[in-house]
């Protein structure tokens, strides 16, 4: 109320706090409850690092980065530029881990031709009657590339559905685009979820309710083109296996922050998610694709085991920008829904 007095306002913020920890101790008191958690907020940084086609291959010229619950991806510009680490740079440096990320798209060609996917279309197969659940970062309304949005819904504090940054505009064209840039689905349903905002921020509950949404609606496929090494948010694992547990296939980016080993992301690290890895248009793993064990079993005393699941072209793929048009990507972000396209394919 902008008309309260600060003496009140701050008396007002007192009795609220006293209150909030009152329900607090309740919930930890009540016997049907299992965990309570302090909230956690997903910062989410894109990096863009300017490199050339040859230090994609070799390695040269990367730079580590730090991440903090970000969506990874790494944008191209016009002169063919990529993203990754070096070994050195790796083991000199000390990384801090956050939260989750997207994991960003660099310069090449249609995933969807590379993998032969109008085999299928011209026998009929086009995704018809699979409903995908993207979770990203929203989709403008009536964008042109997409014959079958059913439904957009946003969990974020921001009132808008659209996408103001690109990632989710991206992703949903590889998996289902119709025009220029062809997804592998392109009959699929699509049910966007948006779950990061603009600034590039999330939270662990709104994900937990859009999942919650995600089973009532039924979708088949959820991709997650983001990740993050903290395999102990509870409630967030505990959510996905729920997910899975209602039938629903989760495919997820293993992350960016290979080529080191034990830098797997969550959740493509859990059993029950397809973790997926990227390479490139020649079939060579890309430097930047996270890799195995997988750490929470370490964690738990166990040895950890082999990921990613499978790998997908995910160097300098093209797909749709954020009003029409396409554009050039790299990342583990491209590779899940290459991956996540051609569940939908199959499916159908």
């Amino acid at each position: 109320n902008p008309t309260t007095s600060n003496s009140s306002s701050s008396s007002s913020r007192r009795r609220s706090s006293k209150g909030a920890a009152h329900v607090l101790k309740l919930l930890r008191q009540a016997t049907g409850v299992r965990l309570v958690e302090a909230q956690r907020m997903i910062t989410r940084t894109l990096k863009f690092n300017a490199r050339s086609d040859h230090d994609a291959e070799t390695g040269a010229g990367m730079r580590r980065r730090t991440t903090r619950w970000s969506m990874a991806d790494e944008e191209e510009n016009a002169n063919s530029q990529s993203h990754s680490h070096t070994h050195a740079d790796a083991q000199s440096s000390t990384r801090t881990f956050f939260g989750r990320q997207l994991q960003r798209a660099i310069p090449q060609s249609s995933a969807s031709a590379a993998l032969k996917a109008e085999e299928l279309w011209s026998l009929g197969f086009e995704g018809q009657g699979i409903r995908v659940g993207v979770f990203d970062t929203g989709l403008a309304a009536g964008h042109p590339h997409f014959r079958n949005v059913d439904e957009m819904t946003n969990w974020t504090e921001e009132d808008t559905l659209s996408d103001g940054v690109g990632h989710g505009s991206f992703v949903a064209g590889v998996i289902a685009s119709s025009r220029e840039c062809l997804g592998f689905a392109p009959e699929a349903r699509l049910h966007i979820f948006r779950v990061f905002t603009n600034k590039q921020t999330s939270f662990t509950s709104w994900f937990l309710d859009a999942f919650n949404y995600a089973i009532s609606t039924k979708v088949h496929i959820v991709n997650l083109s983001i990740g993050g090494p903290d395999h102990r948010d509870l409630p967030f694992v505990d959510k996905v296996n729920e997910l899975t547990a209602n039938g629903i296939v989760m495919v997820s980016a293993i992350g960016n922050d290979g080529p080191l080993f034990g830098t797997l992301n969550n959740p493509a690290d859990q059993n029950n998610v397809i973790g997926v890895g990227g390479i490139s248009f020649d079939d060579r793993m890309a430097l930047f694709s996270s890799r195995g064990m997988t750490l929470w079993e370490v964690h738990n005393g166990g040895y950890g085991r082999f990921k990613p699941d499978i790998v997908a072209y995910g160097m300098s793929v093209s797909g749709s920008g954020m009003q029409g048009g396409c554009r050039i990507l790299s990342g583990t972000s491209v590779a899940s829904p290459v991956a996540a396209g051609v569940v939908a394919l199959v499916a159908s």
